[in-house]
Parts: structure tokens; C-alpha cells; sequence
């Protein structure tokens, strides 16, 4: 596979990522969806026949307990948890521009073939920026374009 198509894939990953804008979660019963601003994750994943397939992933967030945010994975196309992301993990490092209060952590993509259930952070309330990337297994998953954005709680 030529420098062109993996090019042409990770191109059309980009442009994906810069044309999906806004997330909101679909949130629990008792939290509330937080409105997400964001540059989702865009990738490639690689097998022995050169690229298989691209993904789309962006974060949702709700507000959970006072000053928790439960954030997740929103996955495009819907498929790639049964797919490209089955064995991948998230990486989010975010901070509270308002406490300045940061931390990292790392969770499982995909769980039984859907997006998994996600991480509780302690954010605080808010402005939080974050950054996110994707962890591939067995180095066949790339990010393309890492993931990057806002919420406030």
C-alpha cells in the first residue's frame, strides 16, 4: 500500500474530526449532559493487509455527583467497537481552568462490542479542557488526529 492511500485515509479521518463540532451525552437518570466542544479523535487501524478501516471517536460528558463528570465514547461508524476499537484504549488528560486542578486517565474503548461505560473524573465545576488519544493494541491502531476540546460544569 502506497504513501497516497494511507494518506488519502488519514485525510478523510481529519476531515471527519473537524466536521463533527459538538457532542451532548445521553445521560444517565440522574445526571445531567454536559455540551462538549470538541475536535474528536480520527484514526486508522492497520492489519496484515495494510489499513482496515478508520474511526471517529468523541467524548461524551455528564455531570454526575457535585463536581464529578462522567465522560465516554462515542464511537463513528457505530460498528468500530466490534471492529477497529475492540481492543483499544482512551487516554483523557484534562484541567480546570477555573481550580486549576488537572489528571489523567485511561479507560477501555469498547466493552462486549458497544462503548464502554466510561470513567468518573473528578473535575470539579467549571471550565474543563481536555485532550484524549487513542491506545491501540498490538500497534494497529493510530490516531491520526488526537482528540481535543471543552466542557464546562
Amino acid at each position: 500500500m502506497g504513501r497516497k492511500t494511507v494518506a488519502g485515509f488519514g485525510a478523510a479521518a481529519a476531515f471527519a474530526a473537524l466536521t463533527l463540532g459538538t457532542a451532548t451525552a445521553q445521560a444517565a437518570p440522574g445526571e445531567q449532559p454536559l455540551s462538549v466542544d470538541q475536535i474528536p479523535n480520527a484514526g486508522i487501524t492497520v492489519g496484515s493487509n495494510g489499513v482496515t478501516g478508520g474511526f471517529v471517536a468523541s467524548i461524551l460528558a455528564s455531570a454526575t455527583e457535585p463536581g464529578i463528570t462522567h465522560v465516554s465514547l462515542n464511537t463513528t461508524p457505530t460498528e468500530s467497537c466490534s471492529t477497529n476499537l475492540k481492543d483499544a484504549r482512551i487516554g483523557i488528560s484534562w484541567t480546570n481552568r477555573s481550580t486549576g486542578k488537572s489528571g489523567s486517565e485511561v479507560f477501555a474503548t469498547c466493552t462486549d462490542g458497544r462503548p464502554s461505560d466510561g470513567v468518573s473524573i473528578a473535575t470539579g465545576a467549571g471550565p474543563v479542557e481536555f485532550t484524549t488519544t487513542i491506545i491501540g493494541q498490538n500497534d494497529q491502531t493510530f490516531t491520526v488526529v488526537p482528540g481535543s476540546g471543552s466542557f464546562t460544569r
